[in-house]
């Protein structure tokens, strides 16, 4: 066992508090020890340690502390990260770290004679705001709770719901895309008041996990403006993935789903309700829409720019700090938990797009949706292909038919992420022979393709750029011939 000694320790104040600020994302576990003596003793795990650190109260001087641990650095007499991050908790509790140990191996680390069982200890995780393991349910509640109350609408029974159910695989998705510790607290918090406030109702969408959860800096973006109260605008091309991340977001919060897609003929009348005549009177039956600003929930506006601009002023008041939606017979006065997320596709060959007013867009934070760079992980993640020739063959015909886009400002209807993914799924189902690469070619991507001049370049430009044996078509025989 290496003998230890213990070095003086003056760290500046501004390096203590600015180091403090990442205890969150370094440190999986603080607590103190249940003792009624003076001495008091904190424990503190380090994410990157297997041993515990520890912080003892000197009882010769108030106020002073000593700070214990092994590191690799440490044991040979090195400084590291760890001593700032110690003197950093011990201030938080009222200490100032005086003296830390050198030359700890682990062996001597672990013959301190501190407890070594867990019910000694008391976790301090909140004051640090760590994140506290979820004991799940093994089965999910289902007692009836009180309706929420409501405004014009008759009110729905909603079912009460466990926030903890499948909340720990929701919390490791969120640390590996890189949010804090701090931030997936505020998640944690919101989604526990969304599971008591708002219910699932006949028709809307259940949260659950997509196949495939949002993965990219746009998740953590779109939640923090989530958490400051702002609805969406989703922008991106076909495929940069804008229903994933609104059902990603349905699921973390655990929000019920209502999906509406924008078209030309939708009214502002027919976007709150519709009137009706039941028991020999008038009344009103309010929209899907309607009931997700009352009762809590998201509705994910898919293609709003096809809406014209009477129908999106609708939203105005419901998106500014009005928060009403106005009704035949009264305004609904919208949910604490009620999320607009309205999404739509840019770039040629959409028909029917109009576009948003600055009015709406003003109550909306607009994120951009980039398309992702790395296509052959991004496959990868999505379906499990790990064939390298396979990736490698759809990034080709990925890449003749955006040649096909920029230089012929054709083929737009074949630029489809969901048509490579349906290709790269039926890949890992039937294996790739030529067969199947014609099938997947011609079913998943370029027959998306109406015009026949449009369809025949694809097939050519596929030939010239990704794979000279792709065959040649009875169709294609004959449109050569001109005989289409």
């Amino acid at each position: 066992m290496a003998k230890a000694v213990f070095k003086r320790m003056k760290l500046p104040e501004a390096t203590i508090q600015m180091v403090g600020e990442k205890v969150p994302e370094t440190v999986e576990r603080i607590e103190s020890l249940n003792s009624p003596k003076a001495q008091q003793v904190y424990r503190v795990k380090f994410k990157d340690l297997d041993p515990h650190a520890f912080i003892v109260s000197d009882e010769a001087e108030k106020g002073k502390a000593k700070f214990y641990h092994y590191c690799e650095k440490n044991e040979k007499n090195s400084q590291c990260t760890h001593l700032v991050l110690g003197a950093a908790i011990a201030e938080k509790v009222g200490f100032q770290v005086e003296k830390a140990s050198f030359g700890f191996d682990i062996a001597g680390i672990e013959a301190l004679p501190f407890p070594k069982e867990d019910k000694e200890y008391s976790s301090m995780n909140s004051l640090f705001e760590l994140l506290e393991p979820v004991e799940e349910p093994s089965t999910s509640s289902t007692a009836p709770a009180a309706a929420i109350p409501a405004s014009p609408s008759t009110p729905v029974p909603v079912m009460k719901r466990n926030w903890k159910a499948g909340w720990n695989e929701i919390q490791e998705h969120l640390q590996n895309e890189g949010l804090s510790s701090r931030m997936i607290s505020k998640l944690q918090a919101r989604r526990a008041e969304i599971h008591t406030t708002v219910g699932l109702r006949p028709m809307t969408i259940e949260p659950q996990k997509p196949n495939f959860p949002y993965q990219g800096e746009m998740l953590a973006r779109s939640l923090r403006h989530i958490l400051k109260g702002k609805d969406l605008l989703l922008i991106g091309n076909k495929g940069s993935g804008k229903d994933t991340l609104i059902n990603t977001i349905s699921w973390i919060l655990g929000l019920p789903m209502t999906v509406y897609v924008g078209n030309k003929d939708e009214t502002k009348e027919s976007l709150v309700g519709e009137p009706a005549f039941r028991n020999g009177e008038s009344t009103f039956d309010p929209s899907e829409f309607a009931k997700v600003i009352e009762y809590g929930g998201i509705v994910n506006m898919a293609e709003i720019n096809m809406l014209v601009g009477d129908v999106t002023s609708i939203l105005h008041s419901v998106a500014d700090e009005n928060r009403v939606l106005a009704t035949p017979i009264g305004s609904i006065h919208r949910h604490d938990h009620s999320v607009i997320v309205g999404s739509m596709n840019v770039g040629e060959g959409y028909q029917g797009v109009k576009e948003l007013n600055d009015a709406l867009k003003d109550r909306f934070a607009i994120l951009r949706l980039p398309y992702t760079s790395d296509f052959k992980q991004l496959i990868e993640k999505k379906t499990g292909l790990d064939d390298s020739y396979a990736l490698m063959f759809l990034e080709k015909v990925k890449n003749a038919i955006s040649k096909l886009i920029s230089e012929e400002s054709q083929g737009h209807a074949a630029d489809t992420l969901r048509g490579y993914i349906n290709a790269a799924e039926y890949f890992c189902d039937y294996g790739v022979t030529n067969d199947t690469k014609t099938e997947v070619i011609e079913d998943y991507i370029i027959n998306k393709i109406e015009d026949l001049d449009e369809y025949m370049s694809a097939r050519d430009m596929i030939r010239t750029e990704a794979w000279k044996d792709f065959p040649t078509s009875k169709e294609e025989e004959e449109y050569m011939k001109g005989a289409m």
